[in-house]
């Protein structure tokens, strides 16, 4: 286990020093009763008293360093802060607030456990933004921070409740769709998500548009891993090639526990839907 040592030499930890105070205290209860204690039928009482409050008095003291340690072991405002940047990723997007990869794998195992006793299949969908086109010339830079929440509750608002969606990368979501009776089911959700993210923005009085690509892919097969499926959407996405300007397309890839298998190019789904701004302010 690594231990932040602080420039006093002490492992630097909360548990550390109450544990030092503990024993401080400890020993310093120790030492007053030793003090108060009268030594009864000695013949050299003075020699006894001085060895008592030699003794007593040195228990003081330690307990006085044990307590002193205890402070240098606190640990200050900064190593509490570097212990966070430090520690265990957050299983959520700070941006977002959206479930971040590792979370979004753990969701996908659980719904492809369900899949396999429900006999229903299991989407897995990779959206990408891309061409960010402010409709003025003279726009500056949008915030991109905004844009992102914006799109990731849009992604949201498109799918049922029970659906997952989760961010990958700056620019890339997933989407986990359980529950599907076919896998034509998985385009008309992509379908949705594409106008979803098509619709102009406003941000901060700049107006903007946005496209998107997204690849998926249908399962589960007997042994589907939930990485597995997830590589493959994404192989999907980087497959597919917009052959319209705003136009998407899905791509199903190649299933990797498929023996028999073709990668299907599904026709793209409708161009993006270009509504007039006073219309969605």
């Amino acid at each position: 286990m690594h231990l932040k040592i602080s420039r006093h030499g002490f492992p630097r930890s909360r548990h550390r020093s109450i544990a030092w105070w503990c024993a401080s205290a400890t020993v310093c209860c120790v030492s007053l009763v030793w003090l108060e204690g009268t030594p009864a039928g000695s013949a050299s009482l003075t020699e006894v008293l001085s060895v008592q409050l030699v003794v007593g008095y040195l228990g003081l003291c330690i307990a006085a360093g044990f307590g002193v340690a205890g402070f240098l072991c606190w640990p200050s405002r900064p190593d509490l802060a570097r212990r966070r940047q430090n520690g265990a990723p957050s299983p959520y997007d700070d941006v977002t607030g959206l479930p971040t990869r590792r979370l979004f794998l753990t969701l996908l195992k659980q719904a492809l456990s369900r899949a396999g006793v429900t006999n229903r299949n299991v989407a897995v969908l990779v959206c990408t933004l891309e061409q960010f086109r402010p409709l003025s010339p003279s726009s500056g830079p949008p915030n991109m921070t905004l844009v992102v929440r914006i799109q990731a509750a849009r992604i949201k608002s498109a799918l049922q409740p029970h659906d997952v969606v989760a961010r990958l990368s700056e620019y890339t979501f997933a989407v986990i769709a359980d529950n599907l009776q076919s896998p034509d089911e998985a385009r008309v959700i992509a379908d949705k998500i594409q106008h979803a993210i098509a619709l102009p923005l406003l941000i901060e009085g700049q107006e903007l548009l946005i496209s998107c690509r997204i690849g998926g892919i249908v399962g589960p097969q007997p042994g589907t891993k939930a990485e597995s499926l997830l590589d493959a959407a994404t192989q999907a996405l980087e497959n597919g090639r917009p052959i319209e300007n705003g136009s998407t397309l899905i791509m199903v890839a190649a299933q990797p526990w498929s023996r028999r298998h073709e990668a299907n190019l599904l026709s793209p789904i409708a161009d993006r839907h270009e509504a007039s701004l006073t219309g969605h302010r």
